[in-house]
């Protein structure tokens, strides 16, 4: 340690003080100051003398605090001392000494501070000496000649989290030595490239627990390995009775292989699209080494905020959040030696703005490259219609905007293709800010036609347009009921066999002569008339199975199951059928009685219940229903069910509609099959139900109109 004595109050001024003290200083209560300050370099290096005076070097400010730390004085320049006495009255102060202030971080300007208490006596000279400490931390860097001679650039960056400094051979601050305030950490950088203006992987850390009055040496240097084939250690060594911390970055300085960084698009400048447009945009990244590291910055389509992701060694579920954004990117090793990142579907969804997009590829040999994409996003639109899905009689319909901010008056028009006049969608828009999407429901429209739709905006009518077709609003033969035949005893209700879509147990109950659906008698006709008729499902008692429940399903029978252990049945349910209806309605009678034949379900004792569902499939065929192996449809489970719905059915004292709303698990899949069962007895599979329940159907159809269902 050395100490510099820089006496402010110098003999002179002591010997007037004391002059004044005894004849020419009124005792009135007060005394007098005077400071010595003793500059006190720690660190053991050359540091400039501090001087006060006006020739440009700092100069010293003292302040004085009472004992409450109340400022009662202050000398920008304690040089005046001298020639203006500082009076005080009598009590306890405590004395702070500063230099001038340099900032967070700065070049060969240290920062000095220094404190001591003292007491004035009324009528004396207060005499005190106060040491002030360098308040920095100081850095310096040296590189060996291996550095110099293999790097043309060198660049070393600290920071405290306040202020930076960057000491660089390109501008000659590498041997300058850099001071920062205390934060209790440094954060430092080195970057480096060769002779061949390759660069290099920057290697970086943070040194924890900084303090004032420590000199951080950081000395870099360039050890060649003894095969001589260039590869090296880079170490750091932190000097002055720190801990010493190593840090080693393998180099070759003669690999002169570097990743490349390519696009099957121009990005030589600012690359300027279309909204929406979704030409090809993949850029491709190649390392005769691998790569150690592989990151992609973009902005988030959330809030544009730029966000970084690391895609070397990338999980499944990275991949697949960038898929969902419009990025696909295949997996990347660390082995690979190509990857490829398909920005087109993110760059389509874009709004009108600028944005950058940046890969940094580091290759296992630490060669760098790196490449920033301006893209600016341009439209001379508002908005533009994105797609149409039709049903029979309305159509989702959905737009997006291309602005950041939501236009005014957006909505959309449509028409009937044949027709020339647009008709202005007057319903609801719901609108999604953060996808700038917005979407509508159609309604009113014809089945089977084609229409024409586009988005618009307050500004913009005059958008692209698309077209559809409305599906087709089919419905299943004599889903009123009307038509029945006979054969052999027992009753189909169908015009007659060569027209056969609905069946019931009658086929394999007959040889008991047992018919469980039959047509309705006259006074259970809820619409009658000329040709009309009704379904009549009466639960009734089997030999062998007990139970012969009344039930109708679109489909056939196959088969009965003779069998004294384990009796049973055979049918197909499902018909073919391609429509989307959202419900089925119709019109019901139900006279249960109590549960006398079979338990299932604890229902022994209890009033029999009965029920309608409703199955769009896209089965390959027909389901093969087996009552004997157990073999059903599980409603819940089955992945071939696009849409169902069911309804338990409780007593009505006459006929009551009823509307069964379809659930669509999947509405971009095509039903192939339509299953309708309604039954007298719910648990009538398992043999369950009471002898003598009745329901009567009439009258079914589908719903399409959306605005009819809500009615």
């Amino acid at each position: 340690m050395t100490r510099i004595s820089n006496i402010l109050c110098h003999a002179l001024l002591a010997a007037v003080l004391l002059s004044c003290s005894h004849e020419g200083l009124r005792d009135n209560g007060e005394g007098w100051l005077c400071a010595r300050v003793y500059e006190d370099d720690a660190l053991e290096v050359r540091i400039p003398q501090l001087r006060s005076g006006s020739d440009g070097t700092p100069v010293f400010s003292l302040t004085v605090y009472d004992a409450k730390d109340v400022r009662k004085a202050y000398l920008e320049d304690c040089s005046v001392l001298p020639d203006n006495p500082l009076a005080l009255p009598a009590g306890r102060y405590t004395a702070v000494v500063s230099s001038a202030e340099t900032g967070a971080a700065a070049f060969g300007a240290p920062f000095y501070t220094g404190s001591t208490g003292f007491s004035i006596v009324a009528g004396e000279v207060a005499n005190i000496d106060i040491t002030a400490a360098v308040a920095n931390t100081k850095v310096t860097v040296e590189y060996d000649d291996a550095v110099k001679d293999n790097f043309s650039s060198y660049d070393f960056t600290v920071t405290n989290g306040q202020g930076e400094l960057v000491f660089s051979n390109s501008d000659g601050t590498a041997d300058e030595d850099g001071w920062f305030s205390v934060t209790g950490t440094l954060t430092w950088t080195l970057s480096l490239v060769n002779n061949d203006g390759q660069k290099y992987r920057d290697l970086t850390g943070t040194l924890e627990n900084v303090k004032a009055k420590e000199h951080y040496k950081f000395r870099w240097s360039l050890e060649t390995e003894p095969d001589g084939i260039g590869a090296g250690a880079v170490s750091i060594v932190l000097d002055d009775s720190m801990n010493e911390k190593e840090f080693t970055l393998e180099l070759d300085p003669n690999d002169d292989s570097v990743p490349v960084i390519s696009a099957d698009f121009d990005y030589s400048g600012l690359i300027q699209t279309e909204a929406g447009d979704a030409s090809s945009r993949k850029i491709t990244v190649s390392s005769e080494d691998g790569f150690t590291s592989l990151l992609f910055t973009y902005p988030d389509p959330a809030d544009f905020s730029s966000r970084s992701v690391e895609l070397a060694g990338a999980s499944g579920e990275v991949l697949s959040a960038l898929s969902a954004i419009g990025i696909s990117v295949s997996a990347v090793q660390t082995s690979s030696a190509e990857a490829t990142i398909d920005i087109s579907a993110y760059i389509s969804s874009l709004p009108v703005s600028s944005f950058s997009l940046g890969l940094t590829a580091i290759d296992r040999g630490s060669s760098f490259a790196e490449q920033t994409f301006d893209f600016e996003i341009i439209s001379n639109l508002d908005t533009e219609i994105t797609s149409a899905a039709p049903w029979a009689m309305f159509a989702d319909v959905s737009g997006r905007w291309f602005a950041i901010e939501k236009p005014q008056g957006l909505s959309f028009q449509y028409r009937k293709t044949s027709d020339s006049e647009w008709t202005d969608y007057a319903g609801e828009i719901s609108a999604d800010d953060q996808s700038r999407t917005y979407g509508a429901r159609l309604t009113g429209l014809e089945p089977e036609t084609e229409y024409s739709v586009r988005a618009v905006s307050a500004e913009d009518k005059e958008t692209e347009e698309i077209t559809f077709t409305t599906e087709k609003a089919d419905s299943v033969p004599n889903m009123s009921f009307d038509a029945w035949y006979q054969d052999g005893g027992a009753w189909y209700p169908n015009a007659d066999a060569g027209n056969f879509w609905w069946d019931s147990a009658n086929g394999g109950t007959k040889t008991l002569s047992i018919y469980p659906t039959t047509p309705a008698e006259e006074e259970y006709i809820y619409v009658k008339g000329e040709g009309k008729n009704a379904a009549k499902l009466q639960s009734k008692e089997a030999a062998l199975v007990g139970l012969a429940a009344g039930n109708i399903y679109t489909g056939r029978f196959i088969k009965a199951v003779i069998s004294l252990t384990d009796p049973g049945a055979e049918l197909d349910w499902g018909v073919p059928f391609t429509s989307r209806p959202l419900a089925l309605t119709g019109y019901y009678h139900y006279i249960p009685v109590t549960v006398n034949k079979g338990n299932y379900n604890g229902m022994s004792g209890k009033t029999d219940i009965g029920q309608v569902q409703v199955m769009l499939t896209d089965w390959s065929s027909p389901f093969r229903v087996s009552t004997a192996d157990g073999q059903f449809v599980n409603p819940l489970t089955d992945e071939g069910i696009i849409a169902y719905g069911t309804m338990d059915l409780n007593a009505t004292g006459s006929y009551q509609q009823f509307t069964l709303e379809l659930k669509y698990r999947d509405t971009v899949r095509v039903p192939k099959y339509i299953v309708i069962v309604a039954a007298a007895s719910k648990y009538g599979d398992y043999f369950t139900g009471g002898v003598g329940s009745t329901l009567y159907l009439d009258e079914f159809s589908f719903i399409y109109d959306p605005e009819a269902l809500s009615r």
